[in-house]
């Protein structure tokens, strides 16, 4: 069996940033509100190539120099200078590879700033100077003294929905424009099922927590995404199962108990239909 890798914490509180982001990077913080600029995951002291961390705060990332290899909640990616990554609470992070000249603009709230759902895009250099704007605009207010903390929120509220906006542009020049009603019931659907699908799998639970019917509830998934209430339902719930069984020293019980199924062969029938392969086979595999 392969080694099961331990969970780690990656919260903002209780930390010194500046220890933290190296000795290069320029840091704000207070209780409302962190941001580094020029931080290192390398040459600083806060992301561990090989370890997983749980990020309980959502998260702006600007890649100002370098690339790096990650993995938000199991799906890889590679990004590079003038790439954006927006992630939501409670995300599963991993460092795998980073460039030693990588620098970041990244950027914390501490209060609950809307993020629907984990963005990673590659800007043009019009969208890319546009949004290090808006970045260093924030950074100017909030060294304001007093602190202007509805200002502070504004703007980062102001930023999360201008890069939502240029991932929306990019996939309608890729010919996948969705109505925006659609789009906004798709992500608030999305966000529930994040919330609740450990405990939650049924399509009239979440039409009753959007105030609509399951019919239209399954109708406008689909149309948005092209693909059903369920097959979103069950992702979320695979992607928890695969932490779990991956992460922690959880047996297929535990995690079946955690999930809130039946038993754990209902948990098993589940799992080898979704994947392929069953709890253990997973355990086991590289």
């Amino acid at each position: 069996m392969s080694k099961v890798k331990t969970i780690h914490s990656f919260s903002i509180d209780h930390v010194n940033l500046h220890d933290l982001a190296g000795e290069k990077s320029h840091v704000f913080s207070n209780n409302d509100f962190s941001m580094v600029v020029n931080g290192s995951p390398i040459r600083g002291n806060f992301l561990h190539p090989g370890q997983i961390y749980n990020v309980p705060e959502g998260r702006i990332m600007m890649m100002l120099e370098g690339e790096a290899d990650i993995s938000i909640d199991l799906e890889d990616y590679h990004i590079e200078k003038g790439m954006v990554v927006v992630t939501t609470p409670d995300i599963i992070l991993e460092l795998k590879r980073c460039h030693m000249e990588t620098n970041v603009l990244a950027i914390v709230s501490k209060e609950n700033i809307h993020i629907g759902e984990n963005i990673i895009i590659r800007t043009d250099a019009t969208q890319w100077n546009e949004l290090l704007r808006m970045a260093y605009l924030l950074w100017d207010v909030a060294h304001h003294s007093p602190f202007r903390q509805e200002t502070v929120r504004s703007l980062l509220t102001a930023l999360v929905s201008n890069i939502a906006s240029i991932k929306s542009e990019m996939n309608t020049a890729e010919g996948s424009s969705i109505p925006s009603r659609q789009q906004q019931l798709f992500q608030s659907f999305k966000s529930l099922v994040n919330l609740h699908c450990e405990r939650e799998r049924s399509i009239p639970f979440y039409a009753n927590m959007l105030h609509i019917t399951p019919h239209h509830l399954s109708t406008v998934i689909k149309q948005a995404s092209g693909q059903s209430v369920m097959y979103w339902v069950n992702r979320a719930v695979i992607l928890r199962a695969k932490v779990l069984l991956k992460t922690n020293s959880m047996m297929s019980y535990e995690v079946a108990e955690h999930l809130n199924f039946i038993s754990s062969s209902a948990f098993n029938n589940y799992f080898k239909r979704e994947t392929g392969m069953t709890p253990k086979e997973f355990q086991n595999k590289e």
